[in-house]
């Protein structure tokens, strides 16, 4: 089961990176604050991360992670 990952750079906060995991059965958000992974990360669908207006962020890279990370 391979995740394809794309993060997302905050536009309200420069320091807050989102990473979405796409895997088979749905998704995996996962939220870091200036490098730090913040809590557990959470297992979710597309519908709510559209809610929250992620995918509405620049997309900051794929398959790799953020820098700090």
């Amino acid at each position: 089961m391979a995740a394809r990952r794309t993060y997302y750079q905050d536009k309200y906060n420069r320091n807050k990176v989102w990473e979405v995991a796409e895997l088979d059965g749905g998704y995996y958000l996962r939220q870091y604050i200036c490098g730090r992974q913040s809590g557990r990360g959470l297992r979710t669908t597309r519908k709510f991360i559209q809610s929250l207006g992620i995918f509405d962020f620049e997309a900051i890279g794929k398959e790799s992670s953020p820098k700090g990370v």
